[in-house]
């Protein structure tokens, strides 16, 4: 008596095996696009996270990463308002943008135990995702409270990939400083960001 044949079924790595041409040319219609669409998106978020200060980026550049925030220098703690926004216009004859501003209120606050000499920032408005930026002059700061104000001719919001809305840049600040220690002045730079996200100014100029 003849023994009954036994049907096997299919493993996964049998079927595999017997597709596997189908299979690497779907991987590769589905993985391959997807792998340029997250380096588009990866590529552009981390090199606008990069600040340089000087008007003109160029390869000497010092293109800065880390910053603090207004509170993280040991000798003082920066106080920033954003007090106006004026929005540019559109010049009918040669298509560019102009009249648009950003104005800020700083000052410092001296911490315990540390002597402030002069406290300098050098502004700087840029975004996220695309290089939109402008760089303000060096503006001396005090206890008092200084307005400070650069010119930001781009147009906002704007979405630079889809599903990305930009809104509003950041404020940087190269802050240079000198204390008066033992006697010495010593001098000292510090980079902080302020966002600006969900903040709204006090007076908006039409």
């Amino acid at each position: 008596m003849k023994n009954p044949k036994i049907d096997k079924k299919p493993t996964f790595w049998t079927w595999l095996h017997r597709n596997r041409i189908k299979v690497a040319v779907l991987a590769f219609i589905v993985l391959v696009p997807l792998a340029l669409i997250v380096t588009a998106y990866v590529g552009s978020y981390t090199a606008n996270r990069k600040v340089g200060f000087d008007n003109e980026i160029t390869s000497e550049t010092e293109m800065i990463k880390k910053f603090l925030e207004p509170d993280g220098i040991d000798a003082f703690s920066l106080n920033i308002v954003w007090t106006e926004l004026k929005n540019p216009v559109l010049d009918q004859d040669s298509g560019d943008l102009f009249g648009g501003y950003y104005k800020f209120s700083i000052n410092y606050e001296a911490n315990e135990n540390f002597v402030v000499k002069t406290v300098t920032v050098i502004p700087l408005l840029q975004t996220d995702w695309k290089n939109l930026r402008s760089v303000g002059t060096p503006t001396a700061i005090t206890t008092v409270a200084r307005s400070v104000t650069l010119i930001f001719n781009h147009e906002l919001p704007f979405n630079p990939l889809p599903f990305v809305t930009v809104n509003e840049p950041h404020l940087y600040l190269m802050v240079e400083y000198v204390l008066t220690t033992g006697g010495q002045d010593v001098e000292f730079t510090e980079y902080v960001q302020f966002s600006l996200k969900d903040l709204n100014p006090i007076n908006v100029v039409s």
